[in-house]
């Protein structure tokens, strides 16, 4: 029987809009310039040092507390500088001073940072890829929130370590949550973030179980996890907003969902997704209506996510 849910009547309703594409990477961009700070500060921080320890670059050579800075600097990176002996790493830094720093003469401590800042560029990506998942993660959980209090259910997030009562949880709490468990009437559920279920052999997203664990570690979930009855629904957050990168993201959301019907046989599956294109949705809509998806939502859809998140809670 096909799915009916709110707000999706048609394919077209699962496509991210071009207003709600400018406004997630608008998000983007503005985490990103939050999470360069501390890397903009370590750029501050080796000028600083080396305009007050140095006098011309071949004293660069001398300072082997900045040696690993330094040889980021020159482009070896922490992994590459992890397969060097202390020989190979002085060899690098002179021919770095020879061939690059020599030729920019008195502005050699400005080259180095930039060459600094150009290294740590690459981790800021890579901690960026990380980011756009954590910010996805933090919206769905603010909205589980918020709609475990419209419907006056009794809840507590698992934050910094702990459980927190709904009624002493803040906003920082609700983003960074690890787990959210409730109260509907007489049944108790537990949502838990990322996590490597048995027989799957990855994470995934989002889970909700019928029982509750003390704490969010692995022996403490472990019980809860060997049980196929303690599953309610599994699913899958892909909060990537790139039209570029919206097929792949679906690719491997329907990998790791395929995954899940092959060990699982009584468990709602769903999927939220930012970036959502037409033949993707296309693609989601059709396994709504054939009932291999129980339940799909734009992320970037307010009443979609809205609606999604109040099935969540009371199932």
């Amino acid at each position: 029987m096909p799915n009916s849910i709110p707000y999706v009547s048609s394919p077209l309703d699962l496509v991210t809009t071009r207003e709600a594409r400018r406004d997630g990477f608008l998000a983007i961009a503005l985490r990103r310039n939050t999470e360069s700070l501390p890397y903009l500060e370590q750029g501050k921080a080796l000028w600083a040092k080396l305009t007050a320890k140095t006098k011309r670059c071949e004293d660069i050579l001398k300072m082997s507390d900045l040696r690993p800075t330094l040889l980021l600097a020159a482009g070896y990176s922490v992994k590459a500088q992890g397969n060097m002996d202390d020989d190979d790493k002085e060899r690098l830094l002179e021919e770095f001073v020879k061939q690059v720093l020599r030729p920019f003469g008195k502005k050699y401590v400005d080259e180095i940072v930039y060459r600094y800042l150009l290294s740590l560029g690459e981790q800021l990506g890579g901690r960026m890829r990380n980011a756009i998942g954590v910010m996805a993660k933090e919206k769905l959980s603010c909205k589980i929130v918020a709609q475990l209090r419209v419907n006056g259910f009794l809840f507590a997030v698992h934050s910094e370590g702990k459980w927190i009562d709904g009624t002493q949880c803040t906003r920082h709490d609700e983003e960074y949550a690890k787990a959210i468990k409730w109260q509907n009437g007489e049944y108790q559920r537990m949502l838990v973030h990322n996590v490597n279920i048995p027989g799957v052999s990855k994470n995934v997203d989002l889970v909700v179980f019928n029982k509750v664990a003390d704490s969010i570690d692995a022996k403490s979930l472990a019980p809860i996890l060997a049980d196929q009855k303690n599953y309610v629904v599994m699913g899958e957050l892909k909060g990537g907003i790139d039209p570029a990168g919206a097929d792949e993201h679906w690719k491997t959301a329907r990998a790791a969902l395929d995954r899940i019907r092959a060990t699982f046989k009584k468990v709602y599956i769903a999927f939220v997704g930012g970036a959502i294109e037409k033949a993707m949705a296309e693609e989601i809509y059709n396994q709504l209506q054939s009932g291999l998806l129980d339940y799909a939502a734009n992320l970037t859809n307010d009443a979609q996510l809205s609606s999604f998140c109040d099935w969540l809670v009371n199932q």
